[in-house]
């Protein structure tokens, strides 16, 4: 499997595509939504060659040369159903855009975030005519933090099994490693598996918005703020008290739990 997240360079152009064997379906992109089609043949081709394990590649500008992504195919993969396909004229593919790091494909209406496989923070003109130094050094910067977020997800996803801590749901493309002590709040504790735990998304961000939290035994806690719509207060009260799974190797940090609780949470 190629690991292109893991390289310091874009070899978007010359990798080894589904057309010769390898594992990826390397695309080029419109340069102001990411636009592209996928055939439904080469899909099928490589879901049955590498079972969901392969890459889709998009590059963008030839003359820079950290813009591509480099998404698992595991992580869009529920988008790719027939009822989502292109209608018309071309009816054997799907399209797909990226805005504002947001995947999607057209007819689904559903949005993948895929900040995490850009190599590089967008350019912008400016950066590159007045201020070259600065981009090269924070883009080689933004590289090394995204690695970081890539191995810190595998480490915590390992650590429960590859299932929600709460819910149980076992589906990658929907379960986060969630910080427990947010990643912009203490640098030095990023990545510490400690810090995290596999939420589904929905979960994720209840957690993360500090709508819940939990206690030192692992059960979960509910804002008490006033104000919330009707259907949100039933869905935080089905959480309250439940327990959370514990992680299979590396326990939890009971003080950063501690700081969520404090610094996160809402109360009221």
């Amino acid at each position: 499997m190629n690991e292109l997240k893991q390289l310091p360079i874009n070899l978007a152009l010359t990798l080894k595509n589904w057309s010769k064997g390898g594992n990826n379906y390397v695309l080029k992109g419109g340069s102001s939504n990411r636009w592209c089609g996928y055939e439904e043949s080469v899909i099928k081709k490589l879901i049955a060659s590498f079972n969901d394990n392969f890459y889709i590649v998009i590059h963008i500008d030839d003359q820079i040369e950290h813009d591509y992504y480099c998404i698992p195919f595991t992580k869009v993969k529920h988008l790719f159903k027939p009822e989502f396909k292109t209608k018309g004229k071309y009816p054997d593919r799907w399209t797909s855009t990226i805005i504002d790091n947001k995947f999607s494909i057209l007819n689904s209406h559903i949005t993948i975030d895929v900040t995490e496989y850009y190599s590089c923070f967008p350019v912008t003109k400016s950066k590159i005519e007045f201020d070259d130094d600065y981009f090269i050094e924070d883009a080689k910067a933004q590289i090394k933090i995204r690695l970081g977020q890539s191995k810190f997800r595998k480490e915590v996803l390992k650590n429960y099994d590859y299932k929600c801590a709460l819910t149980a749901i076992s589906d990658e493309a929907l379960l986060t490693a969630s910080h427990i002590i947010p990643w912009s709040h203490k640098k030095e504790f990023r990545a510490d598996v400690a810090n995290g735990i596999c939420l589904y998304t929905e979960i994720d961000s209840l957690f993360d918005k500090g709508y819940i939290s939990f206690t030192n035994d692992l059960k979960v806690l509910i804002t008490q703020k006033n104000g919330l719509c009707k259907e949100l207060e039933i869905k935080l009260k089905s959480l309250e008290g439940k327990q959370l799974r514990a992680p299979k190797t590396k326990n939890l940090n009971l003080d950063y739990l501690e700081y969520h609780r404090s610094k996160i949470f809402i109360k009221k």
